[in-house]
């Protein structure tokens, strides 16, 4: 390991110090697939609605989800654009696991009733670079989560899905049994490996967390070890 890993890994948890009532969590294990659905070509494939599935074993406890952020760290700064319209991004529970979505019966069928509740709608909001990726950082409106009641569910709907190439792509998860992703538009097809996703939460009974973005910066910086460790076992 090189002396700028080490001094970057002494910098990386000193700034973790900095915020003890919050943490953040990724799930998923970059891949070296990455997937340009649903943030990058949704009118390519006709997307009307992506869900993703993330299993309640991979999370600590009781929490609060304060931040979402999906990855670029397969190609640096490779050009990708963003997608046009507006994304609505939900959250409930659902009793379907990871590799077990229908998408048969609409998205609908995934979602434990009662238990959605509206994160973020809007534009997509900017890339945000950082070492050797990039992030797509989503600061919504809390969801109270306690993994004891069931698995986590995303549902990301999008109106006026517009865009063209170079499409930008960010990382799917190697690591099926943890996340798996669904799509319904022209064509339907699910449980498909999931986008690697890292959760900015507040564990339940703590105070407000510091500011997202370093807590996301922070979860970057998780996949660079992954991507050492991987190199190191090569």
């Amino acid at each position: 390991m090189s002396k700028r890993t080490i001094w970057h890994g002494l910098l990386y948890l000193a700034l973790a110090g900095a915020s003890l009532q919050a943490g953040t969590i990724i799930l998923g294990i970059p891949a070296v697939s990455s997937n340009c659905d649903p943030f990058g070509c949704p009118a390519f494939f006709g997307l009307g609605t992506y869900q993703q599935v993330y299993s309640n074993s991979a999370f600590p406890g009781a929490m609060t989800i304060d931040d979402l952020g999906f990855y670029q760290s397969q190609v640096l700064h490779n050009g990708g654009v963003l997608a046009g319209g507006t994304y609505t991004l939900d959250l409930s529970y659902t009793s379907a696991a990871p590799g077990g979505l229908d998408f048969m019966n609409g998205p609908s069928a995934n979602i434990e009733l009662g238990s959605e509740e509206q994160f973020f709608t809007g534009t997509l909001p900017p890339l945000t670079p950082f070492a050797t990726e990039n992030i797509l950082t989503f600061s919504g409106t809390p969801f109270a989560y306690n993994p004891a009641d069931g698995n986590l569910l995303l549902t990301l709907t999008v109106t006026g899905g517009s865009g063209s190439p170079p499409y930008l792509f960010l990382d799917e998860s190697g690591s099926t049994p943890v996340t798996s992703s669904a799509y319904f538009g022209t064509v339907n097809g699910a449980n498909t490996t999931g986008l690697v996703t890292g959760f900015n939460y507040t564990p339940a009974g703590s105070s407000t967390p510091e500011p997202a973005s370093l807590l996301l910066v922070l979860a970057g910086i998780g996949l660079i070890g992954y991507r050492v460790r991987r190199r190191r076992t090569s």
